[in-house]
């Protein structure tokens, strides 16, 4: 059917017919020179050019031609095969190996051999099956069923058939993703679901980072199963060296325990730790009761540098802290003259300055050009106009009033560092500080750690913001009285423990200064197995310039000995490095520029820990999958099953073939065919024309 554009397209179309008409009955019947024709040959010569200008017209207003086009859609049926090391972690594994091989070449031969079969497997990514090996070191049920509809959404899928233990440790859980399904998935339960005896190391929890000669909290979750009443110990462990143990007692059959142990940091380097978790008697899974952690100590001393506007308790209270660090050594000024030269201190603390009567602008200057970070403690005695005029990435616009009060609420997704179970659960009830009535804006670089809440409203305002600005670490508290927490916590716990932890993780995070020369690497001291080691560089020129020019080379040595060499590539401003996926184990690493015929080499050490999700709980999760498949229209079965799946399937009335009908539309305007009518038409005429002697 051909079809304009226009609503109204009739009426154009009359007005070309029209026009067309007028057009060459002008050429034709007010010419003299015409005269001569004979009227067969007039009206042969009027109908060539009438068509010829009525077919113009016409593709001036764009016409096109709809069909409808057929489609066939075949059934398809779906095979995803869990390929996650959980299904061999048995010690018959070999043995379990071989029958899941039978069992996918069973299932395959019951399936309808005139419909297309199409395989998966599955682990921490879902991709088409190549190799069924059980390496999987994570198991994503979610990203499996994403996968299928991403890659399938215009399929005719008559069924998944999901072969797996149930046991997801990563991503959604699969239940709470089915309104993005829309076929049948029946699973098949493999493993076994029985709860027998385990002790095993559920998660830990440690900041990777610390000083040598600090003490460092490590959290360790645990859990037992069928062990109510037997004394259990937990160990850790450096190098053969016990550190720290303590006996746990489970009160039920499934009990879950979190220990908290405070470490020595020790020596600076890299620092491995093995947690261990008793072993008993007929425990068939032990492989869950061993996990490590590593940490890096670092050997640098911390200047910090505090300048005040006169004596506060605010002040008092984090210098207390920090003094009780072998790592920090604190000077405090509370009047001028101050320090002259900053270029030693690794933080600048700013408590109410500037004030009325102090700009410190020189010292702004300085520690910008230093790139000094630095914590900014806004107070009644902070003079906001001048402080927003220095763009230290945070503005204050002062409201009607003067303070309120305001308590701390977390940021959940603040990640720069992380906070023990313990702190978490006493700041919401910390004693309010004293913050400006105001509107708060940050730069993009600050994440609050704390928002206001105030008369028991949570608000977006930030309470404690850090983040890198400008190149260097800034943190600010928009409010005093910090010192109200220090008190608060020993009224509660007789102790400072968990106002220590608030100011010294806060302080070494902002005091941890990156390498600041013209060649920097950026890497983690530890990855796990699972993860790629990504390594990035950034080069600077004498004038601190960042450039991109030379060649950055790295060697990567293991703990065998054994080298690889790379080349960073070039990312926007930075240098990046991909290692892959690296073996577990420690590595040393040596990275070199040549900067204007100058060269700097950087060198360092990472470790790769290895992944124990697989190991953690081998007990199949057989009511997930049975969920799974109820609420989306199939059916759970068991291995010795397998001829009912397929029946199931066989007699399925969804593996039949669907037809749609896809409107498709061409413009005539680009069929060749058009135009050489066109051109015949006119060719025709001038023919014509010059065989009957009119010029």
């Amino acid at each position: 059917m051909i079809s304009f554009g226009s609503k109204y397209w009739f009426l154009y179309l009359l007005a070309v017919l029209i026009a067309a008409a007028a057009a060459t009955a002008v050429i034709y019947f007010r010419n003299r020179e015409n005269e001569e024709l004979t009227r067969k040959q007039l009206y042969i010569l009027t109908g060539l050019r009438f068509l010829s200008f009525f077919l113009v017209a016409v593709l001036l207003l764009s016409p096109f031609i709809k069909t409808l086009k057929k489609i066939t859609r075949e059934p398809l049926i779906i095979l995803a095969w869990d390929n996650s090391a959980s299904l061999t972690s048995s010690p018959d594994s070999l043995e379990t190996t071989a029958k899941l091989t039978l069992l996918r070449d069973e299932l395959k031969k019951e399936l309808p051999d005139n419909h297309a079969v199409l395989e998966y497997t599955f682990g921490e990514s879902a991709k088409p099956l190549e190799n069924y090996n059980f390496s999987e070191k994570k198991s994503d049920y979610g990203q499996l069923l994403r996968t299928i509809v991403n890659n399938h959404f215009n399929d005719n899928i008559a069924a998944v058939i999901i072969a797996g233990d149930g046991i997801y440790n990563q991503g959604k859980n699969p239940v709470n993703m089915l309104d993005e399904v829309n076929f049948p998935v029946y699973t098949l339960g493999l493993g076994d679901s029985t709860e027998v005896i385990d002790s095993r190391i559920q998660e830990i929890r440690v900041n990777r980072t610390t000083f040598a000669g600090n003490k460092f909290p490590v959290e360790i979750d645990t859990r037992y199963s069928k062990l109510k009443g037997k004394p259990l110990k937990i160990s850790v462990l450096s190098g053969e060296t016990e550190v720290a143990s303590a006996i746990v007692t489970p009160p039920t059959q499934n009990f879950f325990h979190t220990q908290e142990f405070i470490i020595e940091a020790g020596t600076p380097g890299l620092k491995r730790f093995v947690i261990k978790t008793e072993t008993v008697d007929k425990e068939r899974n032990t492989k869950n009761n061993q996990s490590v952690f590593v940490i890096n100590v670092l050997d640098k001393k911390q200047k910090v540098l505090i300048l005040s506007e006169g004596p506060h308790p605010d002040i008092g209270a984090i210098r207390n802290t920090l003094d009780e660090q072998t790592t920090y050594d604190v000077s405090v000024f509370t009047e001028e003259p101050y320090p002259a030269d900053l270029k030693n201190f690794n933080l600048l603390i700013l408590n109410q300055l500037p004030t009325n009567s102090k700009s410190v602008s020189d010292i702004l200057s300085k520690t910008e050009k230093d790139r000094i970070p630095t914590l900014f403690i806004v107070g009644n005695k902070t003079f906001i106009p001048q402080f927003n005029t220095f763009n230290l990435g945070a503005g204050i616009k002062p409201l009607a009033g003067t303070n309120e009060e305001a308590q701390a609420v977390i940021n959940p997704i603040f990640a720069s560092y992380s906070l023990s179970e313990e702190l978490r659960e006493i700041i919401p009830r910390f004693p309010p500080l004293q913050v400006p009535f105001a509107d708060f804006e940050t730069d993009a670089g600050l994440v609050p750690l704390f928002y206001q809440r105030i008369l028991n409203i949570e608000t977006n305002k930030p309470l404690l913001a850090a983040g890198t600005i400008n190149g260097r670490k800034t943190g600010f508290i928009f409010g005093e009285g910090i010192w109200r927490w220090r008190l608060y916590n020993f009224s509660v716990n007789q102790s400072h423990v968990l106002f220590n932890e608030f100011v010294n993780q806060l302080v070494q995070y902002l005091a941890l200064r990156q390498n600041e020369a013209n060649f920097v690497l950026n890497f983690n001291p530890v990855y796990s197995e699972t993860d790629e080691v990504i390594i990035n560089a950034e080069v600077y020129n004498d004038v601190f310039e960042r450039i991109t020019t030379p060649e950055v080379k790295m060697k990567i040595t293991n703990s065998t000995g054994e080298d690889f060499d790379f080349v960073f590539d070039v990312r926007g401003k930075d240098y990046y490095l991909n290692a892959g996926n690296l073996p577990t184990g420690d590595y040393s690493f040596s990275a070199e520029v040549e900067i204007s015929g100058k060269g700097y080499t950087e060198k360092g050490s990472f470790t790769v820990i290895p992944v124990n999700f697989e190991n953690a709980d081998l007990k199949a999760n057989f009511e997930m999958l049975s969920q799974l498949a109820v609420l989306s229209g199939g059916k759970f079965y068991n291995p010795q099953q397998i001829k009912e799946l397929a029946a199931e399937i066989n007699n399925s009335n969804r593996l039949v073939a669907t037809n749609y009908f896809q409107e498709m539309i061409s413009e005539i305007l680009n069929l060749k065919w058009v135009f050489a009518l066109i051109l015949l038409l006119l060719s025709m005429e001038w023919f014509l024309r010059k065989f009957w002697g009119i010029y």
